[in-house]
């Protein structure tokens, strides 16, 4: 603990000692850190909400809430505002003290080191900022950044309505979002960005604006897959829609169904369309705990709460391992398949034709890569999920119908499938072969998809690794577009050269 007498220069000492932090009850005196990016927050009055190394559980409560271990950096200092008033303080105060970099955090569902954190800077936590309001007059919900989709759901459950929300319970709503946000409801209402009517959104100056159909309109646009490129959105009015219980969840065939299951998702992602209340992915999976060698795991959900409708005929009658779909809700469903915590990861994404080859392909490919990473891990610190999920066009189509978003699927022709790998390992010393092994895994996928004319230039940014280049695959029209808007409300580029992670214009090659 540190005190007033504490000189700038001792005090920077310590946080470079501890690695990064403060708690409120402990800054009361605080006037100086010696680390002018932390001054700045503590000069603008914010000194309240501020978390340094030196406090100890408070700072390492808060790194360990990152979702992924590749995640938890420790910055020099945490800040943590209230509301969209000591945002703009924030930021603010960080643009005008001129040097020192930052990140933006919402839920903290980042699998990758730099994606919403930072090793020694300023973190900007919008953690306490977690609201969820829903107004039935207007049939709109408002969202802060931070609430986490299972919690949403189960508040707006109450009311009978919904929102095209994450399927995981644990993931935030911020960066869900602005990154695009695939969900269970995707074939009636679009991306969760798509639901997007209105956005708060605090500039780089501080400045605060509103962005939706009307009132800076562009920015809106922009914001519906452009990450945050373009300022911190504080509030996000989605527009509901009715929703009661639905029938899903999960059941697994052995991998000696290949064919038959690559099969059914190209044959259902061809006729999603006529079942736009459906949402099927599959899933080349090794998880110890379920079996000894890979399964293909099979998500299916009926959103109307229909059991055993016809879209999924053909994959039930594919022999089973397990099965645990039945009716329930979308909260229950959400808090049922959490991927869990704590591990560090390596994840990859590629968008491919909607053809059968590319999804046995991907199915050879992940057991080659399963057992070579067996080899150097016990199979007790691994776990793989080689996924595909449909992408069919008509979910661009939803997107311009709502007034467009930036992530590029409208330039897609056909059908697509979006392809997920992530691998989790138990140490720093596994992060560094997973990754090596997964890099080899999705050059090899993408090698072969060119091949056989199945390539489709996609990313998701949310599913994206840092090597990976998503914002330019959105093409080039939307990256200019992207990039007028940038300069338009950031004119300085603070959120371009002082933001180091997550996906940069000025970066994209």
């Amino acid at each position: 603990m540190f005190h007033r007498a504490a000189t700038p220069a001792l005090l920077a000492g310590l946080l470079l000692a501890a690695g990064s932090s403060v708690a409120a009850s402990s800054q009361a005196s605080l006037t100086s850190s010696g680390i002018k990016g932390c001054d700045a927050l503590i000069a603008a009055g914010l000194e309240s909400q501020l978390i340094f190394p030196t406090d100890a559980t408070t700072y390492e409560d808060r790194v360990s809430s990152w979702w992924s271990a590749s995640s938890r950096l420790r910055p020099w200092c945490i800040v943590q505002p209230r509301n969209t008033d000591e945002v703009s303080s924030a930021v603010k105060a960080l643009s005008e003290a001129g040097a020192g970099s930052f990140a933006v955090r919402s839920g903290g569902h980042s699998h990758w080191a730099g994606g919403s954190n930072i090793q020694n800077g300023v973190t900007i936590d919008l953690g306490l900022m977690n609201a969820t309001t829903y107004d039935p007059a207007t049939g709109v919900v408002s969202l802060q950044p931070a609430p986490r989709w299972g919690d949403v759901f189960e508040t707006l459950e109450g009311y009978g309505v919904a929102v095209s929300g994450g399927r995981d319970a644990n993931v935030g709503v911020g960066g869900f979002l602005v990154g695009g946000g695939n969900s269970y409801y995707s074939g009636r209402h679009g991306f969760g960005c798509d639901g997007v009517v209105n956005a708060e959104v605090v500039l780089a100056d501080g400045s605060v604006v509103s962005a939706n159909s009307s009132t800076n309109r562009k920015l809106w646009k922009a914001l519906k897959g452009g990450i945050g490129n373009f300022g911190i959105v504080t509030r996000f009015d989605m527009q509901a829609f009715p929703a009661g219980p639905l029938w899903g969840g999960s059941r697994a065939s052995a991998k000696s169904y290949t064919s038959e299951v690559a099969q059914a998702v190209v044959n259902f992602t061809d006729g999603y369309e006529n079942n736009p209340e459906a949402a099927f992915l599959i899933n080349f999976t090794y998880q110890p705990t379920i079996s000894s060698e890979v399964v293909i795991a099979q998500v299916l959900v009926d959103t109307d709460g229909v059991e055993n409708p016809p879209a999924f005929a053909e994959i039930q009658e594919i022999p089973e391992l397990f099965n645990d779909i039945k009716v329930r809700t979308m909260s229950g469903i959400a808090s049922d398949y959490v991927l869990p915590s704590g591990y560090y990861n390596a994840w990859f994404t590629l968008t491919m034709k909607n053809d059968v080859r590319v999804v046995e392909k991907a199915a050879e490919l992940n057991e080659q890569l399963v057992s070579d990473l067996l080899e150097v891990m016990s199979s007790d610190d691994l776990v793989t999920q080689c996924l595909f999920q449909p992408l069919p066009k008509f979910f661009a189509d939803i997107g311009v119908e709502k007034g467009g978003n930036v992530l590029g699927m409208d330039e897609v022709e056909g059908n697509s499938l979006l392809w997920l790998l992530t691998i989790t390992g138990t140490t720093p010393e596994h992060e560094a072969v997973i990754h090596t092994k997964g890099a080899a895994m999705k050059a090899a996928l993408d090698e072969y998809a060119e091949s056989i004319d199945a390539k489709v230039p996609l990313l998701y940014v949310n599913y994206a690794d840092p090597s990976q280049d998503p914002l330019k695959s959105y093409g080039t029209r939307n990256l200019r577009f992207m990039e007028k808007v940038a300069a338009k409300y950031d004119p300085d580029g603070l959120f371009q050269r002082r933001v180091p992670g997550s996906f940069r214009l000025s970066r994209v090659e």
